[in-house]
């Protein structure tokens, strides 16, 4: 069973509160692209393709964790998990510069998800590049208390 949450950061590890914590915006249409990146990217973690997670998420990451730290981290936390039973869209939040990130455009996108464990939140903070792409910033595992 996951004992505690882990981030697997490639910003400043506050940087997922300042999101959360930030006013919350309104852009339905970034929230459904950053929603839609983040399934090949989970499909990816689901199945064990770590150095393809690395290699799809941002710069920004990619700086902040190594190759080597995010398969170690990676490892460490998922294995524990065993099979995934079901993932659903618990929620998306659009923030536009928050305070201790670089300016930009991101969304927060949660899941619920079922594992043999017991329940997660999987939470993927993701940035828009200029290119317009969605990309990962940020990933955290935390075990859902009853009735979240």
């Amino acid at each position: 069973m996951l004992r505690h949450s882990r981030f697997f950061a490639a910003l400043a590890t506050g940087l997922l509160a300042l999101l959360v914590g930030a006013c919350a915006e309104s852009d339905p249409r970034a929230e459904e692209a950053a929603r839609a990146a983040t399934l090949p990217w989970l499909e990816r973690m689901d199945a064990g393709a770590y150095e393809e997670c690395w290699q799809a998420a941002a710069p920004l990451f990619r700086e902040r964790v190594s190759l080597e730290e995010w398969g170690e981290q990676a490892v460490e936390a998922r294995s524990p998990l065993g099979a995934l039973r079901g993932r659903k869209l618990a929620a998306t939040t659009f923030v536009t510069n928050p305070l201790g990130a670089p300016a930009g455009r991101y969304v927060i996108v949660v899941y619920a998800s079922d594992w043999e464990a017991g329940d997660i939140h999987e939470t993927l903070s993701m940035q828009e590049s200029p290119a317009g792409a969605w990309l990962l910033v940020g990933y955290h595992v935390k075990q859902r208390r009853s009735g979240e």
